[in-house]
């Protein structure tokens, strides 16, 4: 069987559908919770209709909380680690997300969605239907793990 084209084959043969999604209202220590139970990196924020309003990562986190410990820094307020759960329980995802700017419909090739990804900086698309309702995530590493498999790499 010889190797699926990149440019002919769609994000949906690769992308994630265990879909794991935060809420605009949820804590942020909540939402890292989920992170490492669910060993996720990002997390799809749906609204109370549904609709996908943002995304927000591992680095999203860990941006917000950087960006804390250098305000308590210039205000002369003790610092704290800023892994500090009291921090964690401030912050709600819908302060730290990023607005969905992107989106790819199921039958996006993965090679358009990797130019995206590389040119724009990102390592998690939401993938959406013709209704806008939410069916997966494309990962870097989803891409990555679907070109392995492609060329004839199997798990142990």
């Amino acid at each position: 069987m010889s190797p699926k084209a990149a440019n002919k084959t769609p994000i949906s043969e690769a992308m994630g559908v265990v879909i794991h999604c935060a809420r605009p209202e949820q804590q942020v220590k909540d939402l890292v919770g989920l992170f490492l139970e669910e060993g996720i990196g990002a997390a799809p924020v749906m609204d109370e209709d549904g609709k996908a309003v943002g995304l927000v990562s591992k680095t999203d986190v860990v941006r917000s909380l950087r960006k804390i410990e250098s305000n308590n820094e210039s205000t002369g307020h003790e610092v704290q680690p800023w892994w500090d759960s009291e921090r964690l329980a401030q912050l709600t995802v819908e302060q730290i997300m990023t607005p969905c700017l992107y989106s790819f419909s199921p039958e996006t090739t993965i090679a358009d969605a990797t130019a995206a990804m590389a040119f724009e900086g990102i390592h998690h698309l939401p993938v959406v239907d013709g209704a806008g309702t939410l069916v997966g995530v494309i990962s870097t590493l989803d891409i990555l793990n679907w070109n392995a498999r492609n060329e004839g790499y199997r798990p142990a």
